[in-house]
């Protein structure tokens, strides 16, 4: 940020027209100078309202969006956007005019700035938001003038050391609920931004996939704070209408082409200087061509001396092939052989101990930051649709994007990577990334160790988001001081050799080898290469690698569905035939309520008194209504057969109150005996009672 300008660029208002779309409808000051502030954007920025209003924001209340923008004066610096969304009801609008024609009301209040403080400015813009929708008229934008004012009186009031990493840029970063989520895969991420690919991450609503993008850079040293200038910088190799368009004059031509000469000369003169090595360590404001030439000439001396020592001449012919970092190291006196590592040890004082050796050392000591987002590497933490041709043009040469459109996810040729923010799945598409991410035995033991303290965390101690910064700092610095190893060591496979040859080619490294004399940093000098975490496999070590298989593989989140799915199938089925079985077993042994019988069982009760207690007749030759009365007068304590055989008979069971089972002939019988005493006459027949004890 520039002395004289103020740390909030614009405030404005976004709003949805439902035949224009997204369209500003305030901004203070005006985006265009000279205009009314309303429905005009500059054309660098022209699709600005189409990141305040995110794609699918209509299926939200309330959402947050993080976005950058490149600068409209200077080529090499970005704006960063930070917007509230909200939708409410039509009913809460006070004053409402003749465009609001829908059930619900969707705008944003969104800020621009000249600093990367977006936690900051979001925890004060929702109340600032919650204030304008609240008031119910959107024509009264007093509130927004006001706050704007206050916003840049209370940044400006505070002294530069006060806009510190630590004070303003970390501000409402969810580093825990990260961590907690994400897990291992935290250091996949980590270590994915130092490649510098396409990566994609898509999810709805916005801001989760804001917060993972802005998490994970938090994380770098100094990234955010000193590494975000040219996040949305870069010079396309055709106009295009999201990006502005910056001329070159004929002046500044000039002074590029007398600073190149004079680099040159530079360089061409450095072998005739007597003390090259003091050169090399003085890497402070190095420009990219005196480095190339310092290290050309440090190689000529070297191989000068090697030839008039008492070495091998094999060792002099070998070293004009060494790599930058071999020959800066091999130009040292008495050079410490890399042989050694840092162990890993049980005791977690000693791992303590170790890490507070490595990010002791002062970022500005080791030439922090890595600058991933530099020279066509652009980070965005949300773009919409019309940006999507950005990123095919050549001069885009990596980037970190979030999107929530659905295209970006169906593109995948546009990406290296591909990360689904609501299910926290990475998904490399290509096959030397994917090797690339794997996590070492040693990676998975250091990213348990911060896991587990974060679950149990301790206030500004183990598990705080400072301590995790702490802990992600000394893996940084012992990832670029085991970088300067030769290739195929030990050290060199503790970060995973497919990962570390890909960070050294990557534009990143090179210009921090370049900055810093080819590794050439005096805080480095007292530690050891290798992986913090370095030790003996143990058990413990096989369960995490299965774990991070099993939940990283797509073989091994498969067969986690598929246990799942089956888990599922077998509880449903069970819960149904525990619920069949319940149901029945109370059918057979529930009583009735009060030890009443129903009025069914009451009447079915009367039936069997009935047939039980029937007289025993031998009735006379003759037929008549008197006959058939006196066959059916009944004898006391006497059970009658039937007079006429039945060919099928009703066997029923009823439970009495008596606690006796009782078989029945059915009243079939009886109906049919009354029904042959009125025919005619019968043969005799004698009938007894049956009755069987409880429990035949």
């Amino acid at each position: 940020m520039e002395p004289h300008q103020k740390p909030v660029l614009h405030i404005l208002v976004v709003g949805f027209h439902h035949k224009k779309g997204c369209q500003v409808e305030f901004s203070y000051p005006p985006l265009v100078a000279g205009t009314e502030g309303k429905s005009e954007c500059p054309s660098g920025w022209k699709y600005l309202p189409t990141l305040a209003l995110p794609d699918g924001s209509h299926n939200f209340a309330s959402d947050f969006v993080c976005f950058n923008l490149p600068s409209l004066t200077d080529p090499e610096r970005s704006v960063y956007g930070i917007s509230c969304y909200r939708q409410i009801a039509l009913e809460a609008v006070k004053n409402r005019t003749a465009d609001l024609t829908r059930s619900t009301v969707q705008k944003s209040v969104c800020t621009l700035l000249a600093l990367p403080i977006y936690g900051y400015v979001e925890v004060k813009l929702s109340l600032i938001a919650q204030a304008f929708f609240e008031q119910g008229d959107f024509a009264s934008t007093d509130i927004l003038v006001k706050a704007y004012e206050q916003l840049n009186a209370c940044l400006t009031s505070l002294e530069p050391q006060e806009i510190a990493p630590t004070r303003l840029h970390f501000v409402g970063v969810p580093l825990r609920d990260l961590l907690l989520k994400w897990r291992h895969k935290i250091l996949i991420l980590f270590k994915l931004l130092l490649l510098q690919k396409r990566v994609v991450c898509f999810g709805s609503p916005v801001h989760p996939t804001c917060a993972l993008i802005l998490g994970i850079a938090s994380l770098h040293p100094e990234l955010i704070s000193k590494g975000f200038q040219q996040v949305a910088c870069v010079k396309t190799s055709r106009p295009m209408s999201p990006m502005p368009t910056f001329s070159t004059t004929h002046d500044e031509q000039v002074e590029e082409e007398v600073e190149v000469n004079v680099a040159e000369q530079e360089g061409a003169s450095l072998p005739d200087r007597p003390e090259v090595s003091d050169e090399l360590n003085d890497f402070d404001g190095r420009s990219i061509a005196s480095a190339k030439e310092a290290t050309g000439g440090c190689e000529d001396q070297t191989i000068g001396s090697s030839s008039s020592s008492s070495s091998s001449p094999s060792s002099a012919s070998s070293s004009p092939s060494m790599d930058v970092g071999a020959v800066n190291v091999a130009a040292r006196s008495a050079p410490p052989p890399p042989t050694h590592t840092l162990m890993r040890e049980t005791s977690v004082d000693t791992i303590a101990s170790n890490f507070s050796s490595l990010y002791a050392i002062e970022p500005s000591e080791w030439g922090a930051p890595l600058r991933i987002f530099h020279e066509g590497q652009l980070c965005l933490p949300y773009i919409s649709l019309p940006y999507m041709d950005l990123l095919t043009d050549p001069s885009v040469k990596g980037y970190v994007i979030g999107a929530s459109n659905v295209l970006f996810q169906h593109k995948r040729q546009l990406a290296d990577v591909m990360i689904d923010v609501e299910a926290a799945v990475v998904d490399a598409l290509d096959p030397d990334t994917k090797r690339a991410i794997q996590l070492t035995t040693e990676d998975l033991r250091f990213v348990d160790f911060v896991v587990r303290h974060v679950q149990t965390p301790k206030e500004d101690a183990e598990g705080s988001e400072g301590w995790i910064r702490d802990q992600l700092y000394g893996y940084t610095v012992a990832l670029l001081k085991t970088s300067l190893h030769p290739d195929g060591s030990k050290e060199m496979e503790h970060f995973n050799s497919h990962f570390m040859a890909a960070f050294k080619a990557t534009r990143c490294y090179g210009d921090w080898c370049e900055r810093t004399g080819g590794g050439a940093v005096p805080a480095f000098e007292g530690l050891l290469g290798g992986h913090p975490f370095a030790g003996t496999l143990s058990v413990a070590d096989m369960k995490l690698r299965i774990a991070q298989t099993m939940q990283n593989s797509e073989s091994g989140r498969k067969l986690n569905q598929a246990v799942t799915n089956t888990s599922r199938a077998v509880g449903g089925a069970l819960t149904t035939a525990k619920g069949a079985f319940s149901s029945w077993w109370t059918s057979i042994t529930a009583t009735p309520q009060g030890g009443q019988l129903a009025p069914a069982e009451q009447h079915q009760q009367q039936q069997q008194q009935q047939s039980w207690t029937t007289t025993e007749t031998t009735p006379n030759e003759g037929s008549g209504p008197e006959r058939a009365d006196e066959d059916e007068q009944p004898t006391t304590g006497t059970p009658a057969f039937e007079k006429d055989a039945i060919p099928t008979a009703e066997v029923s069971a009823s439970h009495a109150t008596s606690n006796r089972t009782v078989v029945e002939i059915g009243r079939e019988a009886e109906l049919l005996d009354r029904g042959g005493g009125d025919a005619g006459a019968a043969p005799k027949a004698t009938t007894n009672e049956l009755t069987f004890p409880a429990g035949f």
